[in-house]
């Protein structure tokens, strides 16, 4: 995957790239949707969709921009993701691991 610049998306757009399949898009539109002006509680359930997704890159993202999600609007519906999030701590890849410890921080500084 290459370096692309990150362009916000509003609802319409992100989701269109997400229902795409390819890898490459979806990770744009989970991108785009926490840079744009869309509603953080459809953002965060996208993010939510992805983060067990069998390509790592989707995944990865996924976890990554519910970090971002929580520094940007300082809120999360932690009731839902807490318990997602705990889930992948248990998983076996490491790079899957590490993301998810820095969402956690993220949301313990931003998130209180």
């Amino acid at each position: 995957m290459q370096y692309h610049e990150i362009v916000p998306l509003d609802k319409a757009a992100a989701g269109e790239l997400l229902l795409s399949g390819d890898e490459e898009k979806m990770v744009m539109g989970l991108l785009g949707a926490v840079e744009g002006d869309t509603e953080w509680r459809w953002v965060q359930d996208q993010c939510l969709r992805f983060v067990d997704d069998p390509r790592v890159t989707v995944a990865r993202v996924a976890i990554m921009c519910l970090g971002h999600l929580a520094r940007m609007e300082r809120k999360l519906d932690l009731d839902k993701v807490m318990p997602v999030l705990e889930m992948c701590l248990k998983h076996e890849n490491p790079a899957i691991q590490g993301v998810t410890e820095d969402t956690l921080s993220d949301i313990r500084i931003y998130c209180r």
